[in-house]
């Protein structure tokens, strides 16, 4: 599907009071930056021009977006680790540490 931008695994907004559905996944036109994938074809028109730093941000600039879409679970599969170093720095607080990790299997 020439709409999809990437897949991600991760939900921004997956605290436990805004979800619970395991199965259910959704349209977004927010870029996460977190447990994500594209595909070769997306890899080919972006990486000749791939960004040295802050590639999350221009990730989600419309520009490169071009109104296409990424497909992401309402329960996270993935879940962001990184308290300290890098591009990460600061970003991980009440709100990330409080995101709901799916448990149950996927039929």
């Amino acid at each position: 599907d020439p709409n999809i931008y990437t897949v991600s695994a991760y939900n921004d907004n997956g605290q436990s009071t805004h979800v619970g559905n395991a199965s259910r996944v959704l349209r977004s036109d927010f870029f996460p930056g977190l447990g994500w994938m594209m595909n070769k074809r997306l890899w080919q028109e972006l990486e000749p021009k791939w960004p040295d730093a802050y590639w999350d941000d221009w990730m989600r600039n419309p520009e490169n977006r071009l109104d296409r879409i990424t497909i992401r679970p309402e329960i996270s599969r993935t879940f962001h680790f990184g308290e300290e170093g890098g591009a990460s720095v600061n970003q991980f607080g009440a709100s990330q540490s409080a995101i709901h990790l799916n448990t149950q299997p996927i039929k």
